[in-house]
């Protein structure tokens, strides 16, 4: 599988879950499915997971960007961190309360997938 059927794959089963939880009223489901394709993914898809990841990162649906937030934080995914800077930059010139607060979890994010830095 290439990164696009791997793209589309993960979007699928993002899309999938998300109509199973509102029906369902499980605002969980979305991550407890997302989680479990990461965890089974072998080392060449988990790598296309963490580009996917990076990319729903600095989606403008909050939704998309909340899940992909979870996941990078969940499993500690280090080559995230530039998506989460620039990221971090975008918000930072918005101004608005909620990127404010989505800031702060993005620097905590971070600091537990790089806790020296580096």
């Amino acid at each position: 599988m290439n990164l696009v059927e791997f793209r589309n794959h993960m979007e699928r089963c993002r899309e999938m879950a998300d109509n199973e939880a509102a029906a369902s009223k499980d605002s969980y489901l979305v991550l407890e499915r997302l989680s479990n394709l990461y965890q089974v993914s072998d080392a060449h898809e988990r790598a296309m997971a963490d580009r996917v990841l990076c990319e729903w990162a600095l989606a403008e649906d909050d939704t998309v960007r909340f899940d992909a937030l979870a996941l990078i934080d969940k499993f500690r995914i280090s080559s995230a961190k530039p998506a989460l800077q620039n990221l971090a930059r975008r918000l930072a010139a918005r101004h608005d309360p909620a990127s404010y607060y989505e800031t702060l979890k993005i620097a905590r994010i971070m600091e537990a997938i790089d806790p020296k830095g580096s």
